[in-house]
């Protein structure tokens, strides 16, 4: 997903302010490959992913009366939180009946949510709308549309799968242009309803298109028990599903962090205000995640395609020593440099990491996936996916509270990218102990 808490505040202000409020200034992994049929690409257009990515056009207005900027990302926390956590059920439900039906149902919350939001005056409604109502929703679409593409590929899933994350990564440009455009010509609300007719189009391709290779389990064949969590698959006797969760676990840490704190960086960096109008010099504090989401299209799927090739756990482990590697020697000196460098260091940054994260994307599920047979996907993707929820919701109050403790500033964010690199390496740790622990220390298997 492509998300700002930052500029999700400002938004989140706005329509409070628009509403009186105040004023807006196994190892053996998966199964035989003759199995999977060439289907082509079914499943690019998931909606709900570019949901929160909106929020980013919202950078130009100015403060509210709304005060407490970490209540606000409270509710942006808690919607990536129901998108992840809710999947424990989910994935159990999708490896016994297929897709179509969830995704009706997520469909159905999320436009409940995204229309019902331009309604929104108060905090607990922000919350009900945007973090539940569309939480679940996404939680729906994303969980089935994911398992789904584990059905149709076996040779080509990473390709597959960066091919379909793409779509965020398009969304997360192109849909606050449109946001942008529409606000000061029809107001915040009609403004979510247009999003919400976009979405309703998207919705209704995403369940035409998406569908299971396998037929849904019936009688017999399938009980109450094959729609529940089995904490058992973390206990495989050789760690690897445990150890790859926790390294999945680390990237939602560490990934979330600079596309979340990039602007808010830039700004301070400048010496600009933040939440101020983007007009300007302000104006490249929100371009720079263009430039990010943009870069990180093509990561997505050329990581994929090269994932494919060389091994997944192997092309996941070399992305995430990239990542640490921009971190630690790109982001972490322009910080400390005793005064601000030249813009080319930060947007050699924005660019490298754009394209290296691209795998914290596109690959972690296809990861996962090498630990199970392809009937069992769903549960793993979930399993894995509920525990990385929990690092969703903490790793960004944290990287607010490490830059409040270090004195804020731009040489104050030490401390937050320090924390980032730690994660990446520990990460690091986690899929090269997994990838060894399977395959040996052969450098030459594709795994």
């Amino acid at each position: 997903m492509t998300i700002t808490t930052p500029l999700f505040n400002d938004l989140v202000a706005h329509a409070i302010a628009s509403h009186g409020g105040g004023s807006p200034e196994q190892l053996s992994v998966c199964d035989n490959s003759s199995e999977y049929q060439p289907n082509g690409f079914q499943n690019n257009t998931n909606p709900q992913s570019n949901l929160a990515a909106i929020f980013k056009t919202m950078a130009n207005l100015s403060q509210t009366a709304l005060e407490g900027p970490a209540i606000l990302s409270q509710i942006f926390g808690i919607y990536v939180f129901v998108s992840y956590f809710c999947g424990v059920q989910i994935g159990p439900i999708f490896d016994a009946r297929g897709p179509r039906g969830l995704m009706l149902i997520g469909s159905a919350f999320l436009l409940i949510g995204t229309f019902t939001l331009g309604l929104c005056n108060e905090y607990y409604q922000f919350v009900l709308a945007f973090s539940i109502l569309s939480g679940i929703g996404n939680s729906f679409l994303f969980t089935p549309a994911m398992g789904a593409i584990s059905h149709w590929f076996h040779e080509r899933r990473g390709e597959a799968s960066g091919f379909a994350f793409t779509g965020s990564g398009f969304g997360g440009v192109l849909f606050p242009l449109m946001i942008q455009s529409l606000l000061p010509q029809v107001g915040w609300a009609w403004s979510t309803r247009i999003v919400g007719f976009v979405f309703l189009l998207l919705c209704a391709l995403s369940v035409i298109l998406c569908r299971s290779r396998l037929p849904p389990k019936r009688g017999a064949a399938t009980s109450w028990r094959d729609m529940v969590p089995d904490p058992r698959i973390f206990k495989d006797g050789t760690g690897t599903m445990a150890v790859t969760t926790a390294g999945v676990f680390l990237l939602e840490w560490a990934y979330f962090i600079p596309v979340t704190y990039i602007p808010s960086y830039y700004l301070t960096r400048q010496g600009l205000l933040e939440g101020g109008s983007v007009s300007g010099a302000a104006a490249f504090a929100y371009q720079l995640l263009a430039i990010l989401n943009a870069v990180s299209c093509f990561g997505r799927y050329l990581i994929g395609y090269i994932a494919d090739k060389k091994g997944r756990y192997n092309t996941m482990i070399v992305s995430n020593l990239i990542c640490f590697a921009a971190v630690m020697g790109l982001w972490l000196p322009d910080a400390l440099a005793d005064a601000p460098p030249s813009k080319a260091l930060l947007i050699t940054f924005v660019v490298v990491f754009g394209f290296a994260s691209g795998s914290n994307i596109s690959l972690m599920p296809v990861c996962v996936g090498q630990l199970c047979t392809t009937h069992d996907y769903g549960r793993y993707y979930a399993s894995a996916y509920t525990v990385a929820s929990i690092g969703c919701l903490t790793g960004i109050p944290i990287a607010g509270n490490l830059i409040t403790s270090t004195g804020g500033g731009r040489r104050g964010y030490w401390g937050v990218i320090l924390f980032t690199g730690l994660s990446y390496v520990t990460a690091f740790a986690c899929f090269l102990w997994v990838r060894i622990r399977v395959k040996g220390w052969n450098i030459r298997t594709v795994w």
